[in-house]
């Protein structure tokens, strides 16, 4: 039987309240036709860093619908860790199940570490790789047995400018594409609590000259605020930031 929080869902705390409370949130109508349509060219032109090439992206990152549900999840400051095109050929095979944060140590606190969005460029289908996913899994405490298949993962299908929110205890893969010819295309990006080290160090991939044109929200998540960490120092059990004159 599926699952109500597999399914998509128009209103937004409806999703805030399937993410929160499963792990999952399918909300759709995010991005109009228009939007949906610039971000798949942007695609076509973009390099490995989608950041540092077209505009498109940074209004992903910073969209107010998913900032709500990241926050809700996260709280309010989050740093970006992860993001890149998410696009499955025609042919592939299913992937290994995962859990975002699996390189965390078990048992998991009860409450999410890392938040993944996948924003739905085509239509996500059973038969051209949809997400799939362990809709109970958010309640384990651990992540998936490497390599194992678990058939019974649910594909979350949805349409074309919808938001996938997936708490980052959740087991998921990318299904197989066996359609001939259709690729299936999304945008991931992953946001992490504070003190939780990135998957990207943004100095690397963001350079000096570029990083003052960034609103100062982006410039925050990527960690070149005024308040952003350089490192994991902490006092009487909290980070130390950078505009702390007693630091």
């Amino acid at each position: 039987m599926r699952r109500e929080f597999c399914e998509p869902t128009r209103h937004q705390e409806v999703a805030r309240h399937y993410a929160g409370e499963n792990g999952i949130a399918v909300l759709t109508g995010v991005l109009s036709r228009q939007e949906v349509h610039r971000v798949r060219l942007a695609i076509g032109r973009a390099p490995d860093d989608l950041i540092a090439d077209d505009p498109v992206f940074l209004g992903l990152l910073t969209h107010p619908t998913a900032m709500d549900i990241v926050t809700h999840l996260l709280g309010g400051k989050v740093r970006l860790s992860h993001f890149a095109p998410d696009i499955v050929e025609p042919g592939s095979a299913a992937n290994f199940t995962r859990a975002a944060q699996g390189y965390v140590t078990t048992p998991w606190p009860a409450w999410p570490l890392l938040v993944t969005l996948v924003w739905v460029i085509d239509q996500f289908t059973a038969e051209n790789g949809a997400i799939r996913v362990m809709p109970d899994s958010v309640r384990y405490g651990h992540g998936p047995e490497w390599g194992l298949p678990y058939p019974e993962a649910e594909p979350l299908v949805c349409a074309p400018g919808s938001l996938i929110v997936l708490d980052g205890r959740i087991w998921r893969h990318n299904g197989a594409n066996t359609t001939a010819a259709t690729a299936r295309i999304g945008v991931t990006a992953s946001y992490v609590r504070p003190f939780i080290l990135p998957r990207v160090d943004w100095r690397d991939v963001v350079p000096p000259e570029r990083r003052d044109a960034l609103a100062p929200a982006l410039r925050e998540m990527l960690g070149f605020g005024d308040r952003a960490t350089l490192h994991t120092r902490t006092r009487h059990g909290r980070q130390i930031w950078l505009d702390e004159p007693q630091a």
